[in-house]
């Protein structure tokens, strides 16, 4: 094995010239939310340089009403398409005829998504979002990170073990998908297709951590009535702002409350064991004049979900600690606020951290890089849960950058870290899918 691993790390060396212009060529082309056709036509030519079957699959969105996770999320769904290419397994169908167990022919997804986010203020930016700028060893642009890094190293993971001949037992997919970032349209539309594998890889940028756990989150909307008079009369009207602030003090106690209460089972494996399942109050709208005491607030947040929670408990407590809140104030008692769940349902999941999965990427973490494979919990949604919980995949997280520079200004992607994966995910395949060099 010894000999693998080294073949390997020489190869993704070799390719290194590759994987920049990869990358780079990706950020290149713009995939904000509602266009992914372009890249994925860019990718699909990339598979078919290595051999691999590929189609293209419409996301036809009426067909995944079906789904408790899946909202519309407001973009146009006319070029919307993932991207899945196969390298068929070419084993024995039997496989006890395999004589060494490590080639035991399972079938693994990598998988990413090619939608990226808004850049934001250009002016905030050093160069051009999708620059594709490569320097000092980094490659910066929209999507670097975010995730076209990884995408990149499984192409180049599968493209160097084609060069060292090797014929994998087990199937290898390739999985883009498109609207990750507004709900996972894309990874419904494979469940709805049928995908099926025996572990799934997201690669989402994890710095090499495993992400087993996800938390999830709702979206809700709050509206509250108050009552209206000139603003030199304020005390004789109701601001609907402070009571506003009623129930706001009341969920921020529900939420230090939840965290105590169900934290200390995951806290172990989160960064910050307070911010596992978090509440945030994102926008606020009310009043229509400043001089004038505000008759309606709005406000858009969204509510966290834990693992091993279901959202309809997450929904009975949210809605109970505003009903109690309520109760106590005789105008909002009166006048009852409305709670409104809508889009963005991401729902916890998890894979066991002792499974083959994780076993298996842990080894080939260890023996390609030399160190122990830390594990981590995700406080962010991802297509995990929908591989996990639609698709009865086992499925972890884990991919090169640290996500705190996603979705955040001259985002970036460090191609040391990338190469570490391409290696990584090389000798997974090997480990994972069994096969020959030949």
């Amino acid at each position: 094995m010894e000999i693998i691993i080294r073949m390997i790390k020489e190869q993704a060396e070799k390719n290194r010239e590759f994987l920049v212009q990869l990358i780079q060529d990706a950020v290149r082309i713009s995939s904000y939310s509602g266009e992914p056709e372009k890249i994925q036509l860019f990718l699909q030519q990339k598979l078919a340089d290595l051999g691999m079957e590929n189609r293209l699959i419409k996301v036809k969105p009426e067909r995944l009403e079906q789904y408790k996770g899946f909202s519309y999320d407001g973009f146009s769904y006319d070029h919307r398409y993932n991207l899945v290419g196969v390298k068929s397994g070419s084993g024995p169908e039997c496989l006890a005829e395999i004589a060494d167990a490590s080639k035991h022919g399972k079938s693994l997804i990598l998988n990413g998504h090619v939608d990226v986010v808004p850049p934001g203020d250009i002016s905030c930016w050093d160069d051009d979002p999708l620059s594709g700028k490569y320097e000092q060893g980094k490659v910066y642009g929209r999507g670097s990170l975010d995730m076209k890094g990884g995408l990149s190293a499984a192409i180049t993971a599968i493209k160097i073990l084609q060069e060292l001949n090797f014929a994998n037992y087990g199937d290898i997919i390739f999985a883009s998908v498109c609207g990750e970032e507004t709900g996972g349209s894309g990874a419904f539309a494979l469940v709805e297709d049928g995908i099926n594998a025996d572990g799934c890889i997201i690669l989402e940028p994890t710095k090499l951590k495993i992400c087993h756990i996800q938390s999830g989150c709702h979206t809700f909307k709050l509206t509250i009535r108050g009552r209206s008079i000139h603003a030199c009369m304020a005390y004789k009207g109701i601001n609907a702002i402070d009571k506003f602030y009623v129930i706001y003090d009341a969920l921020k106690i529900m939420d230090r409350r939840r965290h105590e209460q169900f934290g200390s089972e995951y806290a172990a494996c989160y960064e910050n064991p307070n911010n596992i399942a978090p509440l945030n109050v994102g926008t606020i709208t009310a009043g229509e004049w400043p001089s004038s005491v505000p008759d309606r607030l709005e406000a858009h947040g969204r509510m966290g979900i834990f693992p091993g929670e279901t959202v309809e408990e997450m929904h009975r407590d949210f809605e109970a600690t505003v009903r109690t809140a309520v109760a106590g104030d005789p105008w909002l008692s009166e006048n009852q606020p409305e709670i409104e769940w809508y889009e963005g349902l991401f729902e916890p999941a998890s894979t066991d951290a002792n499974s083959d999965l994780a076993n298996t990427l842990t080894a080939c973490h260890r023996d390609i890089l030399g160190r122990t494979l830390e594990f981590e919990a995700a406080t962010y949604g991802s297509d995990m849960r929908i591989f996990s919980l639609y698709a009865n995949i086992p499925t972890v997280m884990y991919g090169p950058g640290d996500v705190s520079f996603a979705h955040t200004v001259n985002e970036y992607i460090e191609i040391d870290d990338v190469l570490d994966a391409v290696c990584s995910l090389a000798l997974m395949i090997v480990y994972w899918c069994g096969g020959d060099f030949s």
